[in-house]
C-alpha cells in the first residue's frame, strides 16, 4: 500500500486511518497534506467513516476535463462485505467545498467474475498508475491494483483511463489471479516500461512477481522478511529501487535491485536501515501495526516545488504507560547525502495503531 504520494500542487499528500478525528471515537480515513510553503501538516477531508484498511493515494494524470490544471486524486480503501472502495477527489472543484469534493465513483471488486466468483477482500491494497495498456482502446495509462482475498489469493486488478471526459465513469476489471498463500498487503512498482512487479507477502516470506504480456511469473523470493513491502528509488539519476521491509525483530531493512535494460535484477545484501529509523519496539500495551509501519514517495522533478528527496511517513509507538500510543513522523531520504531525517511532525499522538 502506498499512504503518500507528491501532487502537482506541490504538497505531499497523504491517507490515514485512525481514530479521535475532531474528537469522533471511531475510525476514519483522513486526508492530510504537507504545505510545500510553510513545511507543515494539516487534515483537509475525511474520504471514509467506514474504513477497515489503511488506503493508498495516488495523482491522477489523466485529465478529465478541458483546461483541467491538476489530476484527480484517487484512493482505495477496504470497507465492509469484504469490498475494495475507490473514491476520486475531483481537483476541478474548489477545495473548500470540503467532504463533498471525494465521491465513490465505483467498487473494484463488486462483480463476480466468472471463474473465480464473488472476490472478497480482506486487507489495504496499493494503488499504482502504470503506462502499461489494459486494453486495445486506451491511451496506455492504467490503474493497477492487488486485492488479498479472505482466502489468501493475490487478484490483480486494473482499470483503463481512456482520457474521454464523456466516459468519466472508471471501470475495474480482474485481470488475473497473481498467487496463492499471500498473508498482507501487496506492493506495486513498475521496474521498466514493459514490466510490472508485485512483492507479495507470504509465510515463508516475501515474494516478487513480474507481470509482461498479460501473464504473472514468480522472480524472486527474499527469505526472513515478514509483512508487507514499500518501495523508492533513492536517486532518479540511478535505475535503483530500494526495498523497505520488517525482518526478524527489527523494524526495516533495505535491499535494493539495479534492474537492466533486459530486466534482469542484480541484488545486494540485505542492509539496515540507519538507526533510530531501524527498531521500533512495541510494549506489552502497543498492538502491531497490520500493515507496513512506513510508507515512502520517490522523489519526483518534474514539477515545481516537489521534493528533490525521498519522503516517508512513519508509525512509531511512544509512552511507556497501558495506553495504546503513537506518532507519526516525517522522515526524508536526502538525495545528495542518502541520510535519512525527521523533518516534520505528521502527528504528535494518535491512541491506537494507525493504518
Amino acid at each position: 500500500m502506498n499512504r503518500i504520494c507528491q501532487s502537482s500542487y506541490g504538497n505531499l499528500e497523504a491517507v490515514i486511518n485512525f481514530a479521535g478525528h475532531e474528537g469522533n471515537p471511531e475510525r476514519a480515513l483522513v486526508h492530510f497534506f504537507r504545505d510545500r510553503r510553510t513545511g507543515k501538516w494539516d487534515t483537509a477531508n475525511i474520504i471514509s467513516l467506514d474504513p477497515l484498511s489503511g488506503g493508498s493515494i495516488i495523482q491522477n494524470c489523466t485529465k478529465w476535463r478541458k483546461g483541467q490544471e491538476h489530476g484527480n486524486f484517487e484512493v482505495v480503501v477496504l470497507e465492509k462485505d469484504g469490498l475494495m472502495m475507490h473514491y476520486t477527489r475531483d481537483n476541478t472543484i474548489p477545495v473548500n467545498n470540503g467532504i463533498d469534493a471525494w465521491r465513490v465513483p465505483t467498487i473494484v471488486n463488486l462483480d463476480e467474475h466468472p471463474q473465480y466468483g464473488k472476490v472478497v477482500a480482506c486487507g489495504a491494497a496499493p494503488l499504482l498508475q502504470s503506462n502499461l495498456p489494459a486494453n486495445n482502446s486506451c491511451h496506455g495509462i492504467t490503474l493497477e491494483t492487488v486485492l488479498i482475498t479472505d482466502t489468501g489469493d493475490a487478484m490483480h486488478y486494473r482499470c483503463a483511463q481512456q482520457n474521454d471526459p464523456k466516459d468519466m465513469s472508471p471501470q475495474w476489471k480482474l485481470a488475473n489471479r497473481i498467487t496463492d498463500g499471500a498473508t498482507g498487503p501487496a506492493c506495486l512498482f513498475q521496474s521498466s516500461r514493459d514490466h510490472l512487479n508485485a512483492l507479495v507477502p507470504r509465510c515463508d516470506g516475501i515474494t516478487e512477481f513480474t507481470f509482461e504480456r498479460g501473464v504473472w511469473s514468480r522472480t524472486r523470493h527474499i527469505m526472513a522478511a515478514r509483512g508487507p513491502a514499500c518501495t523508492f528509488a533513492p536517486n532518479p539519476s540511478h535505475p535503483t529501487i530500494h526495498i523497505i521491509l520488517r525482518k526478524s525483530d527489527q523494524f526495516c531493512v533495505a535491499t535494493k535491485i539495479t534492474y537492466d535494460d533486459g530486466n534482469k535484477a542484480l541484488w545486494s545484501t540485505l542492509s539496515q536501515v540507519p538507526s533510530p529509523l531501524r527498531s521500533t519496539l512495541l510494549s506489552p500495551h502497543h498492538n502491531d501495526c497490520p500493515g507496513h509501519p512506513m510508507a515512502i514517495v520517490s522523489q519526483s522533478l518534474e514539477t515545481l516545488g516537489h521534493s528533490p528527496n525521498a519522503e516517508a511517513i512513519v508509525f512509531h509507538p511512544c509512552g511507556t504507560g497501558w495506553q495504546d500510543l503513537w506518532m507519526i513522523l516525517h522522515w526524508s531520504h536526502l538525495t545528495a547525502s542518502q541520510d535519512w531525517v525527521v523533518s516534520g511532525v505528521v502527528m504528535g499522538e494518535v491512541n491506537g495503531c494507525p493504518m
